[in-house]
Protein backbone atom coordinates (compact mmCIF):
# COMPACT_ATOMS: atom_id res chain seq x y z
CA UNK A 1 0.00 0.00 0.00
CA UNK A 2 1.81 3.34 -1.20
CA UNK A 3 5.55 2.96 -0.06
CA UNK A 4 4.35 0.54 2.83
CA UNK A 5 4.22 -3.17 1.56
CA UNK A 6 1.56 -5.04 3.97
CA UNK A 7 2.77 -8.57 4.91
CA UNK A 8 -0.60 -10.51 6.51
CA UNK A 9 0.49 -13.70 8.74
CA UNK A 10 -1.71 -16.82 9.41
CA UNK A 11 -3.15 -17.60 12.29
CA UNK A 12 -0.55 -20.06 13.88
CA UNK A 13 2.40 -19.51 13.66
CA UNK A 14 3.74 -22.79 15.10
CA UNK A 15 6.41 -24.82 13.19
CA UNK A 16 4.37 -25.76 10.72
CA UNK A 17 2.84 -22.09 9.96
CA UNK A 18 6.47 -20.63 10.27
CA UNK A 19 8.00 -22.91 7.67
CA UNK A 20 5.02 -22.31 5.48
CA UNK A 21 5.86 -18.54 5.42
CA UNK A 22 9.33 -18.04 6.35
CA UNK A 23 10.71 -18.30 3.08
CA UNK A 24 8.60 -15.55 0.70
CA UNK A 25 8.82 -13.82 4.15
CA UNK A 26 12.37 -12.97 3.95
CA UNK A 27 12.23 -12.94 0.16
CA UNK A 28 9.64 -10.33 0.33
CA UNK A 29 11.30 -7.94 3.05
CA UNK A 30 15.13 -8.57 1.20
CA UNK A 31 13.17 -7.42 -2.28
CA UNK A 32 11.52 -4.34 -0.74
CA UNK A 33 13.33 -1.11 0.09
CA UNK A 34 11.23 0.91 2.27
CA UNK A 35 8.41 0.19 5.29
CA UNK A 36 7.19 -3.35 6.08
CA UNK A 37 3.86 -3.96 8.00
CA UNK A 38 3.25 -7.33 9.26
CA UNK A 39 -0.43 -7.47 9.78
CA UNK A 40 -0.59 -9.80 12.90
CA UNK A 41 -4.35 -9.43 13.53
CA UNK A 42 -5.35 -13.21 12.69
CA UNK A 43 -2.85 -14.81 14.28
CA UNK A 44 -3.60 -16.74 17.30
CA UNK A 45 -0.24 -18.45 18.23
CA UNK A 46 3.28 -18.16 17.85
CA UNK A 47 5.95 -20.46 18.64
CA UNK A 48 9.63 -19.00 19.39
CA UNK A 49 10.00 -19.81 15.96
CA UNK A 50 8.10 -16.94 14.95
CA UNK A 51 9.98 -14.54 16.94
CA UNK A 52 13.10 -15.51 15.65
CA UNK A 53 11.64 -15.23 12.00
CA UNK A 54 10.24 -12.09 12.82
CA UNK A 55 13.72 -10.58 14.90
CA UNK A 56 15.80 -11.85 11.94
CA UNK A 57 13.68 -9.86 9.41
CA UNK A 58 13.73 -7.12 11.63
CA UNK A 59 17.36 -7.08 11.69
CA UNK A 60 17.65 -7.25 7.97
CA UNK A 61 15.55 -4.21 7.43
CA UNK A 62 17.44 -2.33 9.88
CA UNK A 63 20.33 -2.86 7.73
CA UNK A 64 18.17 -1.82 4.43
CA UNK A 65 17.53 1.65 6.36
CA UNK A 66 13.67 0.35 6.59
CA UNK A 67 11.62 -0.33 9.52
CA UNK A 68 9.74 -4.11 10.38
CA UNK A 69 6.62 -2.63 12.26
CA UNK A 70 3.88 -4.87 13.61
CA UNK A 71 -0.50 -4.44 13.60
CA UNK A 72 -3.52 -6.37 15.07
CA UNK A 73 -1.51 -7.89 17.66
CA UNK A 74 -4.56 -10.15 19.93
CA UNK A 75 -4.10 -9.72 23.34
CA UNK A 76 -2.24 -13.32 24.13
CA UNK A 77 0.08 -12.31 21.66
CA UNK A 78 0.67 -8.82 23.21
CA UNK A 79 1.47 -10.73 26.17
CA UNK A 80 3.63 -12.79 24.59
CA UNK A 81 5.91 -9.75 23.13
CA UNK A 82 5.23 -7.85 26.33
CA UNK A 83 7.12 -10.89 28.22
CA UNK A 84 10.21 -11.42 25.67
CA UNK A 85 10.74 -7.56 25.84
CA UNK A 86 10.12 -7.49 21.69
CA UNK A 87 7.39 -4.86 22.34
CA UNK A 88 10.69 -2.89 22.58
CA UNK A 89 12.27 -3.45 19.40
CA UNK A 90 9.31 -2.94 16.93
CA UNK A 91 6.78 -0.31 16.49
CA UNK A 92 3.60 -1.90 17.14
CA UNK A 93 0.05 -0.15 15.89
CA UNK A 94 -3.56 -1.63 16.89
CA UNK A 95 -4.58 -2.04 13.51
CA UNK A 96 -3.76 -1.70 10.06
CA UNK A 97 -5.28 1.94 9.17
CA UNK A 98 -3.68 3.22 11.99
CA UNK A 99 -0.24 1.88 11.19
CA UNK A 100 -0.75 3.10 7.46
CA UNK A 101 -1.80 6.16 8.24
CA UNK A 102 1.49 6.46 10.62
CA UNK A 103 3.95 5.18 8.51
CA UNK A 104 2.82 6.94 5.35
CA UNK A 105 3.53 10.55 6.96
Amino acid sequence: MGDVLVIELPNRLDAVGVSAVEKKFAEAIATHKGQVLVDMSNVEFVASLALRMLLTNHKVMKQQGGELSLCGLQPQITEIFRKSRFDTLFKLYPDRETALDTLGE
